[in-house]
């Protein structure tokens, strides 16, 4: 999962009800409404190692 900065606690809390605490994901900088496609782009771009690492898991 890739979700924006603002949304870590609540995605640790999401974890840890479902069941996985200590779930790893990755952020990316808040806001993500209102980029524009290449400003999205670049954000992959930040992460694209990292998702390719966890996939790897």
């Amino acid at each position: 999962m890739i979700c924006s900065d603002a949304f870590k606690t609540t995605a640790d809390a999401m974890a840890g009800v479902q069941g996985a605490p200590g779930y790893q994901y990755l952020t990316t900088p808040h806001p993500v409404a209102g980029l524009t496609p290449e400003q999205v782009r670049e954000r992959a771009q930040d992460v694209v190692d990292e998702v390719a690492r966890l996939l790897a898991r």
